[in-house]
């Protein structure tokens, strides 16, 4: 049976996805580490928000960003360092970021909105519970 060149480009994509998911699932099934930090940030519409404010529990951290009068805050540049680790996730947060450990240790959390930074270190565990309110003034 011949194979066209169209369909042997086919089938060897399909071979090739395949594969890709096959190595994928592997990884997966042998219990492939979760990363060392993972950020989510958002909780800006109402279901968001309280999906995320449910969770708390299940993660490290859960940071609440405000204003002093206790107006929630978005943009905020928001980096946890792992220094010992040498690990480092960084993203644009707020109103809410929760953040996974793979592991105890002691994390920095860096934050800065409206030019002003704010350091915080904390110790922290894979799924902690604990919380961070930061507030700036406006």
């Amino acid at each position: 049976m011949k194979m066209h060149s169209g369909t042997r480009m086919f089938a060897l994509l399909a071979c090739a996805a395949t594969l890709i998911t096959g190595t994928d699932s592997a990884f997966a099934q042998q219990g492939e580490a979760a990363p060392a930090l993972r950020l989510e940030c958002g909780g800006i519409g109402l279901e968001e928000s309280q999906r995320m404010r449910a969770e708390v529990g299940m993660h490290a951290l859960t940071l609440f960003f405000s204003t002093m009068e206790g107006g929630f805050v978005t943009d905020v540049a928001t980096r946890v360092d792992d220094p010992l680790g040498d690990r480092r996730v960084e993203a644009s947060c707020g109103p809410l970021g929760q953040l996974d450990v793979a592991e105890a240790g002691r994390y920095r959390i860096t934050a800065t909105y409206a030019g002003q930074t704010q350091e915080h270190w904390m110790d922290l565990s894979p799924g902690g519970g604990a919380r961070l309110a930061l507030r700036w003034q406006e």
